[in-house]
């Protein structure tokens, strides 16, 4: 038997949000949870599956779409976790840097991610690492908002992501292209940002920048209450 089981729940605007259950002591872990998916989706889930959820994870305060988490924690009583830098009211447990949790019999590692946002974490359990926008399929998260910083980004993908173990799988937050999860390795050798040198992906990243989401006012707004 596995140790943990992934489900993942894609929005029809490719927002991806996972419940990571502990098999043996059926605990369980909700990371990214969007409005964009219908909270009775996840609440069934893991009704059906008989899953105590304990903590949800907002991997930031993010800026196209508004998270649900203060509402599943009023219908599980699961605490909500968030990096200390996060505006956001509702956390719960602050992270500062790299700390670990436990979920059951299940070792989580919580790790600071910063450079999409000064407040990115991504999650690491088991040859999985859930990394939020900081690491997409074949790119990274924008760098010209919330605190970002494409050195920090830098930093990030290579001395977080990149000492992982090339068959550690990757599921971020975001893929418009239908695509559910790469592998490190697979990063390293197809993504282009992974591939770039220091100044070159600094001057990449803040040269890039694309119109704010159609959210991003009431998106900041609602979550950070």
């Amino acid at each position: 038997m596995n140790k943990y089981e992934i489900e993942q729940f894609r929005s029809d605007r490719g927002c991806l949000s996972y419940i990571i259950n502990d098999t043996k002591t059926k605990q369980a872990i909700l990371i990214d949870p969007s409005e964009e998916v219908q909270i009775t989706n996840y609440l069934d889930y893991l009704k059906e599956n008989q899953i105590d959820l304990v903590y949800i994870i907002d991997t930031h305060t993010h800026a196209d779409h508004i998270s649900s988490s203060k509402e599943i924690k009023k219908e599980t009583g699961a605490k909500i976790i968030m990096h200390k830098n996060s505006p956001t009211k509702r956390k719960d447990i602050e992270v500062c840097e790299d700390m670990f949790i436990d979920l059951g019999e299940l070792r989580i590692e919580l790790l600071y991610t910063p450079g999409h946002t000064d407040e990115s974490i991504s999650i690491l359990i088991d040859g999985a690492v859930f990394t939020g926008d900081a690491l997409l399929i074949g790119g990274t998260g924008r760098t010209d908002f919330q605190a970002g910083s494409s050195e920090s980004l830098f930093t990030t993908l290579h001395e977080k992501f990149e000492k992982l173990d090339d068959s550690t799988k990757v599921y971020p937050a975001h893929n418009y292209e239908g695509k559910t999860n790469s592998t490190i390795e697979e990063e390293k050798k197809n993504n282009p940002r992974f591939k770039m040198k220091k100044d070159e992906f600094i001057k990449t990243l803040n040269a890039h920048k694309p119109d704010k989401p159609d959210l991003f006012k009431i998106a900041i707004e609602k979550n950070s209450q």
